[in-house]
């Protein structure tokens, strides 16, 4: 079955531009047609207190800073994309700092540059060990920054991704985090909320998570749950079965589910995750599965 893949990073955590081309290979092999694609809005230091150079945040203790490049790599990236025959691709942009209240002015110059942009993110707030590692403020949700960034969407009519984990890796009964999400999209009525995996990361896997979705899409019809990353282990199970509570739950809210890959500029992740979507999709009534693989990531990006 067809899909689409609604998180595909195009640049690493060095802001190494990937292979397109393979990107699309992969994709296409696993069956998407189409791809949000983004950029990071962070990259890594190599510190002269680290002998190896990294590749990904987690490799040493050296942190992160914001990095606005990264939303002309994605400009960049779109002659590859657009040479794919039928193949088509949504850009947002995300480089910018959520804790800075001039961020919507990066956002106004970076949208006039192109056409092409179908909407904000992956804005990373709430991100376990990332967020330690990135200088500055912590950002959340409810930040007064981040305000005007929803205002901006809401402005434009597009969609906003964002990875706000619902915990924390200690505490993972108590979904501490939930609280700044949910005034966010309560403050935000009018813009399209993607959140990113579901409050889970790789270092948070909160009790109760499945609860918790079903209250958040029940109360806030404007939210919409993108199944991704890691997240796809506890929905599909290792011999290809699906996780009964969540097959439930994905059935209820049809309308307001996506799912991706979350490649960081790897091919070889997206041919991972479109197994598991795929075998997602095939144990879902066809209506349902319709509406996850393609109908809604088409209406938020691609209308």
């Amino acid at each position: 079955m067809q899909w689409t893949d609604t998180h595909v990073h195009v640049v690493d955590f060095l802001q190494r531009p990937a292979d397109c081309a393979g990107l699309i290979r992969s994709l296409r092999d696993g069956g998407a047609e189409r791809a949000v694609v983004f950029g990071l809005p962070v990259k890594k230091k190599w510190s002269t207190a680290e002998p190896l150079k990294p590749s990904y945040y987690l490799d040493d203790n050296a942190p992160c800073h914001y990095h606005s490049l990264t939303d002309v790599l994605v400009l960049d990236s779109l002659a590859t994309f657009d040479e794919a025959p039928g193949f088509t691709v949504a850009p947002l942009i995300c480089g910018f700092d959520p804790t800075d209240r001039l961020a919507v002015d990066h956002l106004e110059a970076v949208w006039a540059r192109s056409d092409r942009w179908a909407g904000i993110g992956e804005v990373l707030l709430r991100h376990d060990d990332l967020t330690n590692l990135t200088r500055g403020e912590t950002p959340v949700a409810d930040h007064l920054a981040m305000d005007n960034v929803f205002g901006f969407c809401a402005d434009k009519k597009v969609p906003i991704s964002v990875h706000h984990d619902s915990s924390s890796a200690g505490r993972p009964s108590e979904q501490e985090y939930v609280e700044p999400f949910e005034n966010a999209i309560r403050r935000h009525r009018t813009t399209r909320i993607v959140w990113c995996h579901a409050g889970v990361s790789r270092r948070v896997h909160p009790d109760g998570q499945i609860e918790l979705v079903e209250s958040l899409l029940s109360r806030h019809h404007n939210l919409t749950v993108e199944l991704s990353w890691i997240l796809l282990d506890s929905v599909v199970h290792g011999d290809g079965g699906v996780h009964p509570d969540w097959r439930t739950l994905i059935c209820k809210f049809a309308d307001r589910i996506v799912v991706g890959s979350d490649s960081v500029a790897d091919p070889n992740t997206i041919s991972d995750r479109a197994t598991q979507i795929d075998q997602l999709l095939r144990a879902l009534p066809g209506s349902v599965a319709q509406a996850v693989a393609t109908d809604t990531a088409g209406e938020l990006w691609f209308s």
